[in-house]
């Protein structure tokens, strides 16, 4: 059965209300870029609404009733969120804040609806850079406005003609580098495929979101720096590992390297500088995707001789090759 769309477009976000998310989000470069042309892709995403005769909404469509067991016969102005369709694939665009989008997207799942969010015709793309990675992170899904005509019109639920692999990184982390035997940081994951190998921090690209760099920094962050005694998102993790730190060593793109599909990995190593090495070892705490309390440094002479999940055996290989290139 072809799913139908329809349309939310903010209106009235304040922008001013998420100026504590921008700190957060300054290293997120990416986001920025994308946000300079959201008027004209929010104008466009509209044009395209009024000539395929999708229904489109402001904010106000997503204030819940005070009863989700009401019937389809209620009165919109009893429930505003009625007024969109439950089998409906909704389309996010426009002037939110981090707090209306957070609300709006639980509006819309609470009432049934997929949910796709427009991120080149948002406003703020940086403000709201956190709020994004959270929701990318719930399996809410993002496109940019150029893939939305293709997704509404096609005979199938589908963005592209050919199918897409996904994306990953994995990031080898050094310490000792100034040594023959150096050090290098392995996790023990705590899910499939390979529950229970040591592997090293690495994660799936928050698409539309993130450069590759990025995310290999944010995994790393994610994965070994947990701050087990945080109070809330500024003091989540001990330490944010930069971007460009990152050196990117190798690709690998077999496609039955990863069951979970045909997954490219991108491989990058962190030289850990000696000076800073002390206070970033003292840090080190796994969580997130990895067996909490796992992460540890181990000599490459030891880790060698062992297995590693997935193919980062070869990532291992490729970072040593260009360690001893720097010295």
């Amino acid at each position: 059965m072809k799913r139908t769309f329809e349309l939310v477009v903010f209106t009235n976000g304040d922008a001013s209300a998420d100026k504590a998310d921008v700190a957060v989000a300054a290293a997120t470069t990416s986001g920025v870029r994308q946000g300079t042309k959201w008027q004209a892709r929010r104008d466009a995403l509209t044009a395209l609404a009024a000539n395929l005769h999708l229904k489109v909404h402001d904010q106000h469509a997503l204030s819940p009733g005070s009863d989700d067991n009401m019937s389809d016969g209620m009165c919109d102005s009893v429930a505003p969120i009625w007024a969109i369709s439950r089998d409906a694939v909704v389309l996010l665009a426009g002037t939110p804040s981090a707090a209306q989008l957070s609300a709006g997207v639980n509006v819309l799942k609470a009432h049934g609806n997929d949910i796709i969010i427009v991120v080149d015709a948002l406003r703020d793309l940086a403000a709201l850079m956190p709020t994004l990675a959270h929701l990318n992170e719930k399996a809410v899904e993002m496109v940019p406005m150029g893939a939305v005509k293709m997704l509404v019109t096609g005979d199938h639920l589908m963005l592209y003609r050919f199918p897409k692999a996904d994306s990953t990184t994995t990031t080898a982390v050094f310490a000792d580098i100034d040594k023959d035997d150096p050090l290098v940081l392995t996790l023990v994951r705590g899910g499939e495929p390979y529950k229970g190998m040591e592997s090293f921090p690495g994660g799936f690209l928050n698409v539309q979101l993130e450069t590759l760099p990025e995310c290999a920094a944010r995994e790393v962050t994610e994965e070994c720096f947990v701050n087990a005694n945080s109070k809330g998102d500024d003091d989540k993790f001990t330490y944010r590992v930069p971007a460009d730190d990152m050196v990117l060593i190798d690709v690998r793109s077999e496609p039955d390297r990863d069951d979970r599909g045909h997954v490219v990995d991108h491989g990058y190593a962190w030289f850990i500088k000696p000076e800073a090495q002390a206070d970033i070892m003292s840090k080190i705490n796994a969580g997130d995707d990895a067996k909490a309390g796992s992460a540890r440094f181990v000599r490459v002479s030891e880790l060698s001789q062992r297995e590693l999940a997935f193919d980062h055996k070869k990532l291992l290989t490729a970072a040593l090759e260009r360690l001893k290139g720097k010295r």
